[in-house]
């Protein structure tokens, strides 16, 4: 692991500046919305075209990563992601805004998929839990980072001003990664008929993404409706998002705490059954608690939430092969994208329905408990 540590930097820095470029609308979502006229659904669906070309691109580039080139990947979506950015900022009409998300979507589906791979690749064992531990708090420390710092900017300097931070984290991380990383050498194809997943390794496939796919969505629903929810108690948006963004701030000590004891197996089953089914009921408990109780109920949900997340993102090393992971891959982010991409608008279109944040909260806790489901689901599957 120490030998990895110049990468694992670089894979943090990438996935904390993927984290900066999901949360810039949310970010400057105060001025943003008002500025461009759009209603909630509109403002969920910016929201979700980070996710929606995953849908069509994610299958077609597992099956290609082979010939691409991992590396090589990862660093052009990190271009792609850094442009999509400086559109957005640039833009006009919003329809000009909605296509910077769409190139940013590009990337998005380039990063995570190959470096989800290199990860996987990379380390195993014992030391899949704390790299991937590594690869999963970059995310939620960029978007803390962007929540708790940038809609009080973008009120002084504009909406455009997260989106152009978000580039600059962009840039950054190419450089990090550029400079840790080395060209794999290229795989050799593979026996006719040997790449192909078994029907039990598509079923464990779609059951991870579903459940990652749920996992994540709760996270950014709450993260884009939990501000709004407590601006409408009576916060501030400055509180709101510090409020909000201490959710996020609590993974830089439970994501490695729950790494370390994801290699106990004994421990893996109760902390996931008892924390994601407190951290559940925090979420459902935000709306009805007073305002004064937000930052607390946020912070507390986001500990417990994030102490299993590391056995979340594993799964798909548990479901196939090496020689078939990208593939797979391919399969399990299908459904990945599929709920990312949905959620939000789903999440936007609650609100407009039921008149207030409230409802895309509570939707927020029961995708929670979805996941939670799947997970049980997955391990009876890997145990027969």
């Amino acid at each position: 692991m120490t030998a990895a540590l110049p990468f694992l930097v670089a894979v943090f820095a990438v996935r904390a500046a993927l984290g900066a470029l999901f949360q810039a609308p949310g970010a400057a979502g105060p001025v943003l919305v008002p500025a461009f006229g759009l209603d909630w659904t509109q403002f969920g669906t910016l929201v979700g075209l980070f996710w929606l070309p995953g849908l069509v691109l994610v299958y077609p580039l597992g099956l290609a990563a082979r010939r691409m080139g991992d590396r090589t990947g990862v660093l052009l979506g990190l271009v792609l992601l850094v442009a999509g950015a400086l559109v957005c900022a640039a833009a006009g009409p919003a329809g000009l805004l909605f296509a910077g998300r769409i190139v940013m979507g590009v990337g998005t589906v380039l990063v995570i998929l190959l470096l989800t791979k290199m990860m996987q690749d990379r380390f195993h064992g014992a030391d899949l839990f704390p790299a991937m531990a590594v690869y999963v708090l970059g995310w939620p420390i960029g978007i803390a980072a962007a929540q708790a710092v940038l809609p009080a900017m973008a009120l002084r300097l504009g909406w455009q001003f997260p989106f152009l931070v978000a580039a600059m984290a962009g840039a950054i991380a190419f450089a990090a990664l550029a400079a840790a990383s080395r060209p794999a050498p290229r795989m050799p194809a593979p026996a006719p008929g040997s790449a192909r997943l078994s029907a039990r390794e598509v079923r464990l496939m779609c059951l991870a993404g579903a459940c990652w796919a749920c996992v994540n969505g709760t996270y950014m629903v709450l993260v884009t409706f939990a501000p709004p929810l407590l601006v409408e108690g009576g916060a501030s948006v400055a509180e709101a998002g510090f409020a909000t963004s201490l959710m996020s701030w609590v993974n830089i000590l439970a994501v490695p705490a729950g790494a370390v004891l994801a290699r106990r197996a004994a421990a893996v089953r109760p902390m996931v059954l008892g924390c994601i089914s407190a951290a559940a009921l925090l979420a459902a408990a935000l709306p009805f608690a007073g305002v004064g109780w937000g930052a607390a109920i946020l912070a507390a949900h986001g500990l417990l939430y994030a102490l299993p997340i590391t056995v979340f993102s594993a799964l798909p090393a548990m479901a196939v092969p090496p020689d078939r992971r990208a593939q797979g891959l391919g399969v399990y982010f299908i459904f990945f994208y599929a709920g990312c991409t949905g959620f939000p608008p789903l999440a936007g279109w609650f609100a407009d329905a039921f008149g207030g944040a409230t409802a895309p909260v509570l939707l927020a806790a029961a995708l929670l408990l979805a996941a939670l489901a799947l997970y049980v689901l997955f391990r009876r599957e890997v145990a027969r």
